[in-house]
Parts: structure tokens; sequence; C-alpha cells
């Protein structure tokens, strides 16, 4: 696991004030989680494919999604990843991106505890 906190717990706020709806926000974060697990396939497959294209287009979106509900470790990965794309260095890409499911695990964990304590009140 590196430095990075798994989880800004503020970002979810910040996304709910912005929008001045809190329940966006939680259900934007429940979508998130719900489509954690393909994200991260699509980065891994496109890599393993060597279609840096679709790597990007991938990779993009993680990152993306990562930085809005605050999951800043794998927001984090996922920028290095992109990186390495953007220098179609695929070699120093796939390595970086071996870290993205457990880093993807540990964000569903944090911020599926942190909407539960949100429904609880």
């Amino acid at each position: 696991m590196s430095g990075t906190a798994v989880l800004d717990r503020e970002a979810l706020s910040r996304l709910g004030s912005d929008v001045q709806d809190c329940e966006f926000a939680v259900s934007f974060a429940q979508r998130y989680c719900a489509m954690l697990e393909r994200r991260v396939g699509r980065v891994l497959d496109a890599l393993l494919d060597g279609d840096l294209v679709a790597a990007m287009d991938a990779v993009l979106s993680l990152k993306v999604s990562s930085i809005t509900v605050g999951t800043s470790e794998l927001a984090g990965l996922a920028l290095a990843v992109e990186q390495h794309v953007r220098c179609r260095d695929v070699v120093t890409a796939r390595r970086q991106a071996a870290a993205l499911a457990a880093a993807a695990d540990r964000a569903a964990l944090e911020l599926s505890d942190y909407l539960a304590a949100y429904r609880a009140g």
C-alpha cells in the first residue's frame, strides 16, 4: 500500500455541496463502487492487449471517477499508469497497473464503510 490515504472522506461532501445534493453524491459513490471492478479490468485488459488508446480511455475514466469520490490511493495509481501510457511505456504501465486491483479492493471497502456510516446517520 502506498503512503497516500485510501479515501479522502471530504471529497463526497464537496461533491454534494458543489451540486447542492448530498443524495446525488451518495448515489454517485454507489455507482462508482458497482463499476469499479469493471473499470480496473478495462485498464488491465487494454494494457495486456497493448491497446494504448483503450488503455488511456480506461485509465482516465478510473482516475477521474476516483478523484471525484475521493479514493486517493487509487487515483494516484491511475495517474501513474496514465503517465506511462502517455509515454508509450507499456511495460512500466503494466507493472504499475498490477497494483490497481488491490487498491480498488481497499477503496471499495473504505467507501462502503463510509457510505454505511452516512446512511446510519
